[in-house]
């Protein structure tokens, strides 16, 4: 789920908010023919076979003695083998065959896939960063029309322009809800702010302005020692999917929005409230022990692979809170259903008993502390507490991910350019942190040279 690579076999961003171990090629020539070439925007599809009972989005088809081989390419085993068994209680004649992709090589395997017209899988998981490119391949069915005909009013506002195409098709669904916050030492915040509490640590820092001027505060009390945030990337990391105006449309570059976000990074530089810790380095990993770092950006997925895999031995030392400005939409995976498939019927009845069914919801709440995107999942809040967590000083995560920091967010629709955006934006963010001369506007030209390189197209405004 874009977690860090050093987690997963993934981004993430992460060895990846992670997933499941996944999917397997079935090569079978007889579909070499169905997949299209990149420049023919084409795809022969199979023709599916008359739609699973139900199949508007209500549950999974009535037809429990469906039989077929759902194949899926992924990058972590956590998810499928729960799923897999649960699923197969109910529907013990549909196989789920995953095969393991690495995350990193995940979007040019499709891509070449797709260019010597192989078979593709009949489920495909897009990592957040890639899913645009994954999109603009024109490879996934719409989800909204026959055989599939789900109702995508009943999803979660925030999570539909994250699994829409460029046509406005609605062509994955969202794995799992991924709210970001901000996880907090909190010996450091009661010594720094009189309080370890993150409902009213939310509300000391209502805006970047004051969370600025606090860590000024914090450098002259700790003579330097302790600093706000890790580094710009973090800082970044957060400010970046705070506001939902797109940065591309098209092939034309807001250049003007994008600016905003880089003098904000900057100001955090300038005022000498970061680390100078690049995001994911060990020197990052091992500030979680130790007592110079206050804030870190941290997703529902962070408390079990960032957080307590970083600082093994505390217990009641983390909390997390909304960050100034309100959460962030942090990493997540889509699953979208090829063009091409000939097992359409399995497909979808798998998609929708994990989306729609209370067995599949549970699976995803049960084995990983997640929850799918759908609205009816988020109407009662007693189904949404995953109970005290001592290492959180007794914090109800699952409260506070689904009550305080899921009401807040907002996102970007996704582009084929995003993962470039990434890398181009993180790139000028640490020289920013290392060269007190790199400017916002430094930045901004840097991040378009980056980005016109294997994108002539663009134009910037």
């Amino acid at each position: 789920m874009n977690r860090p690579k050093n987690y997963r076999a993934l981004p993430f961003l992460m060895g990846i908010m992670l997933l499941f171990s996944l999917v397997l090629s079935a090569c079978s020539s007889d579909n070499k023919n169905a997949a299209s070439t990149p420049d023919s925007g084409k795809k022969a599809e199979a023709t599916p076979k008359a739609s699973p009972s139900g199949s508007g989005g209500a549950g999974a088809g009535d037809d429990k003695n469906m039989s077929g081989t759902v194949n899926m390419w992924y990058w972590d085993s956590g998810f499928y083998k729960p799923a897999q068994e649960a699923f197969n209680k109910l529907y013990p004649n549909i196989k789920l065959n995953f095969v393991q992709v690495a995350a990193a090589d995940y979007v040019k395997k499709v891509q070449t896939s797709v260019a010597a017209g192989s078979e593709l899988p009949d489920i495909v998981f897009g990592e957040i960063n890639a899913r645009g490119s994954l999109y603009s391949l024109n490879i996934l069915d719409d989800l909204t029309k026959a055989p599939y005909n789900f109702d995508k009013s009943k999803l979660l506002d925030y999570v539909i322009p994250q699994t829409m195409n460029d046509k406005g098709e609605l062509v994955s669904l969202e794995w799992a809800v991924s709210p970001g916050g901000f996880a907090y030492k909190r010996n450091l915040a009661k010594q720094y702010f009189g309080t370890d509490d993150p409902d009213q640590l939310s509300a000391m820092f209502p805006d970047w302005d004051t969370f600025i001027a606090k860590g000024k505060e914090v450098k002259e009390k700790s003579n330097g020692k302790v600093s706000m945030i890790a580094g710009l990337v973090d800082a970044y990391t957060t400010l970046y999917p705070q506001d939902a105006t797109p940065i591309i449309k098209g092939t034309e570059v807001n250049s003007t929005e994008f600016l905003t976000v880089l003098k904000k990074v900057q100001a955090i530089r300038d005022a000498g409230i970061d680390q100078k810790l690049d995001m994911w380095s060990p020197t990052w990993n091992a500030s979680y022990t130790k007592d110079d770092v206050i804030f870190y950006p941290a997703a529902n997925w962070s408390p079990k692979y960032v957080i307590k895999a970083n600082d093994k031995d505390s217990n009641g030392r983390w909390g997390i809170m909304v960050p100034p400005a309100g959460g962030f939409s942090y990493g997540g995976t889509s699953l979208g259903i090829t063009k091409s498939s000939k097992n359409k019927d399995a497909a979808w009845t798998f998609l929708k008993w994990y989306y729609t069914t209370k067995e599949g919801q549970e699976v995803n709440k049960t084995s990983l502390d997640y929850y799918v995107p759908m609205k009816s999942v988020f109407t009662d809040s007693a189904n949404l507490s995953t109970g005290a967590d001592a290492y959180f000083g007794g914090q109800d995560l699952g409260l506070f991910w689904n009550t305080k920091v899921l009401p807040t967010l907002k996102s970007k629709p996704v582009t084929k350019y995003d993962n470039d955006i990434y890398n181009a934006s993180t790139l000028v963010a640490q020289t920013m942190m290392k060269d007190k001369t790199f400017t916002a506007e430094t930045g901004l030209e840097k991040w378009k040279q980056e980005l016109k390189r294997n994108h002539p197209e663009l134009t910037f405004k």
